[in-house]
């Protein structure tokens, strides 16, 4: 199924690690210099246009609540929170149209479709035994890969970027796509899955042994 723009791909960073190397200075003296390096990458292609289509309501009021709050909160709390204010205004825009179930708490199969698709279309990359691994999400969460806090934060990190370029003109997306993944500390790709994961550096477990710094995505 097509997607809004066949051509684009995301890598969140989910994992990421401080490491240190020697570099000489100007005088031949040895530093420190401190470098982030992703241990552990999501790659996410972007939603369908029927998906879209199907959930437009739900992306628009999710990125219009956090707007509404003004920008130094979009740009500030958006990411952290853009999943759990998509899951809010699905629970409103289930009551405001009776849909309920037999108790009056408001039906949320909708919002728990579109977080179903939203994991179908992220493929966790990690490395193994003999180099990148390719995981479905709940696998590497099941397999100590990563934890559900690190699905949960990459996650609403999905969530802001697909409210911002699913909701963009034709002719902007490109630039919004761009530009959103760079705030969030991601990247785009034209790459398909297969090829980014050969463009990666080669990894080992035993370079992962460090301890795991805090999350990639901006709180």
């Amino acid at each position: 199924m097509a997607t809004i723009d066949d051509n684009i791909n995301v890598v969140f960073p989910v994992i990421t690690e401080r490491v240190t190397r020697k570099e000489k200075d100007d005088d031949g003296k040895e530093k420190d210099v401190y470098e982030d390096v992703v241990r552990i990458h999501a790659f996410h292609t972007p939603v369908s246009k029927a998906v879209f289509d199907q959930n437009f309501c739900l992306l628009a009021s999710t990125k219009a609540a956090m707007e509404g709050k003004g920008r130094q909160y979009l740009m500030s709390a958006g990411p952290r929170i853009a999943a759990l204010t998509l899951r809010d205004e699905g629970r409103k825009d289930a009551e405001s149209r009776g849909n309920v179930d037999d108790n009056g708490n408001p039906n949320e199969d909708d919002v728990r479709a579109f977080f179903a698709e939203i994991k179908r279309l992220t493929t966790i990359l990690c490395p193994g035994q003999t180099g990148w691994e390719m995981l479905p999400v709940d696998l590497a969460i099941s397999g100590g890969k990563i934890d559900a806090e690190d699905w949960e934060e990459v996650e609403s990190a999905i969530v802001f970027f697909t409210c911002h370029y699913s909701m963009a003109k034709k002719a902007d997306r490109k630039r919004i796509a761009q530009a959103t993944a760079t705030f969030l500390r991601a990247s785009t790709t034209h790459s398909p899955l297969s090829a980014y994961l050969a463009s990666l550096p080669n990894s080992t477990p035993a370079e992962t042994s460090a301890p795991k710094a805090a999350s990639s995505v901006p709180s």
